[in-house]
This record gives C-alpha cells, sequence and structure tokens, in this order.
C-alpha cells in the first residue's frame, strides 16, 4: 500500500474533560483500510486532535504507506504543521515534535484543513469512543462494540509535585502515546509558584495547591492530601519531586 487518506478527529466533552482521538484510514479509492478510535482520559480537544494525527501516521506506516493525504477540522493543527503558526503550548510541543517527525518519513505528505462535515466519520468514531470510554476498533475485520486489550478502564493518578514537573510531564506523553494506560486524575503540589503547576494547568490537568505551612500540623496536612487524592478516585499516587512545604 503506497499511498492512503488519513481523516483525523479529536474532541475532549468539558475541554479539558473526557477526551478521544480517531483516524480513518481509506485507499485513494475511498475503501477504509483502517478505523479506530482511542480513549484518552481527561485532556483538551488540541491534544486529541494531535493525537489523533499520530495515530493515523503510526498505523499508515504499519500498512507500508510512503505517501499520505491528511484530513483534519483542527485549523490550529494544521496550520502548525505547516509552519504557518507557532507552537506556544507546552502541552502541545511533545506531539507536534512526533507528529513532525511521523510526516517526515513519510516520502510525501498533504495536511488539509476541512470542514467537520467533511470529516464525520472520524468524529462519529470520536464521539463513539466518548460513549463507550474505551477503545474501539471499527476496521472492517474488527469488532467496534469489543474492547481492545489496551482499552481496559484507565488507571487513575494522582501525582504530588513541588518543581518543574519534568517527570509528570513523561508520564502524560507516555500516556498521551498509548505506552501507558492510565490518566491523570489530580496533581498536588506543595508550592504554588514553581514551574510544573504551570505546566500541569496548561496541560489542561487538575491542579490543587497544599502547602504544609497551611496548616497546624504534619497530620493535618497528610489528611487534607489523602482527601483530594480521594475525591479525584485516585488509584496510584505518584511522587515526582515531592517536597512538604
Amino acid at each position: 500500500m503506497d499511498e492512503v487518506v488519513a481523516y483525523a478527529d479529536g474532541g475532549s466533552r468539558g475541554n479539558p474533560g473526557p477526551a478521544a482521538a480517531a483516524f480513518i484510514l481509506t485507499d485513494r479509492a475511498g475503501n477504509t483500510l483502517c478505523a479506530k478510535g482511542f480513549f484518552l482520559g481527561r485532556t483538551t480537544n488540541n491534544v486529541a486532535e494531535y493525537t489523533a494525527v499520530c495515530k493515523a501516521l503510526e498505523h499508515a506506516r504499519q500498512l507500508g504507506a510512503q505517501r499520505i493525504r491528511i484530513f483534519s477540522d483542527s485549523e490550529l493543527l494544521v496550520r502548525q504543521l505547516t509552519g504557518r503558526y507557532r507552537v506556544k503550548s507546552p502541552s502541545l510541543r511533545p506531539l507536534f515534535e512526533t507528529a513532525l517527525r511521523l510526516l517526515n518519513q513519510m516520502q510525501h505528505y498533504q495536511l488539509e484543513h476541512v470542514g467537520r462535515q467533511a470529516n464525520a466519520q472520524a468524529d462519529r468514531l470520536v464521539n463513539q469512543v466518548l460513549d463507550l470510554q474505551h477503545d474501539v476498533d471499527a476496521s472492517p475485520a474488527g469488532d467496534s462494540s469489543t474492547p481492545t486489550a489496551k482499552s481496559k478502564k484507565p488507571l487513575r493518578l494522582g501525582i504530588l509535585i513541588s518543581g518543574g514537573g519534568r517527570t509528570m510531564l513523561n508520564i502524560l506523553e507516555h500516556i498521551k502515546q498509548g505506552r501507558l494506560n492510565a490518566e491523570i486524575a489530580v496533581v498536588i503540589s506543595s508550592r504554588s509558584t514553581v514551574a510544573g503547576v504551570e505546566r500541569a494547568r496548561a496541560s489542561g490537568l487538575n491542579v490543587k495547591i497544599i502547602r504544609k505551612k497551611d496548616f497546624a500540623g504534619i497530620d493535618e496536612f497528610s489528611s487534607r492530601i489523602e482527601q483530594e487524592l480521594v475525591a479525584a478516585g485516585v488509584e496510584l499516587v505518584v511522587q515526582a519531586g515531592w517536597l512538604c512545604l
């Protein structure tokens, strides 16, 4: 399969909120080769749009495609990947770089912005994933109603930070790339002005500031952290450079 056409779409209910990415790959005659949707947990529309393009490119390469024509209804994404807009968001930069790397692996590629009506099939797949809250394989040989091996309910993480949030961003990147079936339910920082807090908010994450000096003792401080973790439905806590300040 030398050349494919991709329709990519992503969406978030709440922005940030529950999000999904989907793509449809066809041959030049319009025959569907592959159609997949991915549940991303809680993130933004733009992250979902970029994830859809990255997933489409990865699967196009698996099919042996060397040329690709991509249609997306995200004007921001198309303008950024074609060099007309700068990427200012820290949360989009890793996905932008991944998408660009995958595009440059092709012998030829073309990106086009289209209206939602022209991208209706991918949009429907996004909404199906959001309704089901699991991955969907709607490929000709796939069963669109059955969760795939990677479509189990994502593990809800609580991340404790007090610095730049590098570990948090690495975890987030693994989630976006589908290498970790998890979602970051809450980020708790013991400091309000560190770079990690800004990066978490820019990524659309739920951030709580809990400082030890605001509590009478360590027991009250610890209890408040526990309350926030329970409220967010956290199943696993990750300490990423945590200082009790």
